[in-house]
C-alpha cells in the first residue's frame, strides 16, 4: 500500500521535511516513488503539489497523521484525509486522592475483641507458641570457622 508521509532532510538542528509517496512497509527515508512537496517547520513555509496529492489519494494512497494535519491546514480536503489527534497524556507528579470514589462505603475493620473471638485468631495463636526451641547452629556442627578466630585475635 502506498502512503504519503514526511521524509526528513536538511542539516542537524536545521531540518525540513519532504512530502513523499512511498511504500508503507519501507522506512520513510529509503527510496520513495515521488516527491509531492516540502515543509520547513522553522520558517513555516510549505510547497505542495495539490493536484498530484489528490490524484494519488483518489488512486488509494493513504496519508500519515502528520501529513494529514498539514494538508488540512493548507485547505486540501478529501474524504480519505483524516487527522486523528493524540489522546491526552497523563500529568507527571504526585497522584491526587481522586482515584478512589468517595461515595462507596468503606469496609469496617474488625476490632480487637472480634479478632480474639474469631477461630482464625485461635489457630494463629496455637501456631505461634513454639513447643521446642533448638538453638543449634545452622550448619549442624559446633565447630567455629577458622576465619572467625583470626578476626577475634586481632
Amino acid at each position: 500500500m502506498l502512503i504519503l508521509r514526511f521524509a526528513r532532510s536538511g542539516r542537524a538542528n536545521s531540518a525540513f521535511f519532504r512530502v513523499v509517496l512511498t511504500e508503507k512497509s519501507k522506512p520513510c527515508d529509503s527510496g520513495f516513488i515521488k516527491i509531492l512537496g516540502w515543509y520547513n517547520p522553522h520558517t513555516k513555509k510549505v510547497s505542495l503539489e495539490k493536484e498530484a496529492i489528490l490524484e494519488w489519494i483518489d488512486k488509494g494512497a493513504g496519508v500519515s497523521n502528520s501529513v494529514a494535519k498539514l494538508l488540512i491546514a493548507q485547505g486540501i480536503e478529501h474524504k480519505r484525509i483524516k487527522f486523528i489527534p493524540d489522546a491526552p497524556k497523563a500529568k507527571k507528579g504526585k497522584k491526587s486522592g481522586t482515584d478512589k470514589p468517595k461515595d462507596l462505603p468503606q469496609p469496617e475493620k474488625a476490632t480487637d475483641k472480634e479478632k480474639a473471638e474469631s477461630p482464625v485468631a485461635e489457630k494463629v495463636e496455637e501456631r505461634s507458641t513454639p513447643e521446642t526451641q533448638d538453638e543449634s547452629p545452622a550448619r549442624g556442627d559446633d565447630t567455629e570457622n577458622p576465619k572467625d578466630k583470626s578476626k577475634k585475635a586481632i
